[in-house]
């Protein structure tokens, strides 16, 4: 099995590489390049990475002017931008054999700040091409792309895993086939062994005014795990997962390290991006039929209350907060019945007698009186 990995890490096993992987060299120059916009007069670039181009057009566009380093390596492109409502931001790779098209839409349909990557491989790159990002508005959007440079080099997996994995130097490895710039369709339910896996959300969706997510039970499981991805969370807050009207637990997603670009230049406190999550469920949150699954935020370390905090009313200034790969895993016996349906998610309070509003509750204990944000 072999993976992409940084071009930059080459030398921390230089020894094994020269022993064992006689073919494989380092580049010369830097790896790797963040570009920030708006773009600096006085811009300095990688040889390999030409001035960028901005033409006159109404839409608007900029132009990436790119030499293949090497001709095995591998371009991973990561961007953050900021979704606009109704919009587009297409992606493509013009060289010696015209124009490819990477992705016709690169936005996730949430309406805020996010962060997405593709691989550009090196069949396409072949020597040298322009990287193209168009936007359905006057302005791009656009807050900050890095370009990274991958090889492909052995490593040790799985036999289970079978899609080829992609490693950056500052980024969680991934599968090859999510960063092809399109909308994947959800994984489906899975049963194995004694764990049932299914997943809840068909697309990202924001959460921050209040969406409940069902699922359906023929029994009830010895336990549950559910996992995610959140963009947005503001630092020292974590969310709260709801089953069925009754808190079930919280979520810190991971912090990425301080390397990682999605840190907002000269903010380090702003991030944009995905974040990964997981909580264990005890089994006496579930139950036979219809299960409601929901979130809120609240402070790491709330401060202790004998009496729930009061719900805001004003949904308005609750911060964009998004989730997308919600995942619910199941141990159940072995004698389990088969499999559980999802619904999507709908954006609607749940019926009487739960009251409508915001969840904003830091009380162990309590049951959330509605389904919005803080």
């Amino acid at each position: 099995m072999s993976a992409f990995l940084p071009k930059s890490l080459t030398w921390a096993g230089g020894l094994l590489v020269l022993l064992f992987c006689p073919l494989l060299h380092a580049m010369d120059g830097p790896t790797s390049f963040v570009l920030n916009l708006p773009l600096s007069p006085d811009l300095t670039t990688p040889s390999w990475l030409g001035q960028p181009i901005v033409p006159q057009a109404t839409f608007a566009r900029m132009d990436l002017p790119i030499s293949l380093p090497d001709p095995d390596a591998q371009l991973l492109v990561t961007v953050y931008f900021q979704e606009k409502e109704g919009g587009f931001l297409r992606v493509t790779w013009t060289g010696a054999d015209g124009a490819h098209l990477l992705s016709d839409n690169f936005y996730e349909g949430i309406g805020m700040n996010n962060q997405r990557s593709l691989l550009v491989p090196a069949a396409m790159l072949q020597d040298k091409g322009t990287l193209s990002f168009q936007c359905g508005d006057t302005t791009l959007g656009i807050q900050r792309i890095k370009l990274e440079w991958l090889e492909l080099k052995p490593g040790l997996v799985s036999p289970e895993i079978e899609d080829l994995l992609v490693t950056s130097a500052t980024q969680p490895t991934q599968v090859e086939k999510d960063l092809d710039g399109w909308t994947k369709p959800v994984d489906p339910g899975a049963w194995r062994d004694k764990i049932v896996t299914v997943p809840i959300t068909d697309q990202p969706q924001r959460v921050e005014q209040g969406v409940e997510f069902s699922v359906q039970l023929d029994s009830v499981p010895n336990a549950g795990r559910l996992t995610l991805k959140e963009a947005g969370l503001p630092w020292g807050k974590r969310l709260v997962v709801w089953i069925n009207q009754h808190r079930s637990g919280t979520i810190t997603p991971g912090v990425p390290t301080l390397e990682d670009s999605g840190y907002a230049a000269g903010k380090p406190d702003a991030y944009v991006g995905w974040r990964d999550g997981a909580v264990f469920l005890p089994a006496t949150g579930f139950q036979v039929g219809v299960n409601t699954v929901q979130f809120s935020t609240e402070d790491d370390a709330p401060a202790p209350s004998a009496t729930p905090a009061p719900a805001s009313t004003d949904l308005d200034t609750s911060p964009p907060l998004a989730v997308k790969g919600v995942v619910l895993q199941l141990d159940y016996p072995p004698s389990a019945p088969t499999l559980v349906n999802t619904s999507a998610p709908a954006p609607q309070p749940p019926s009487d007698p739960a009251p409508t509003g915001p969840i904003d509750d830091g009380s162990p204990a309590s049951t959330p009186s509605g389904l919005g944000m803080p």
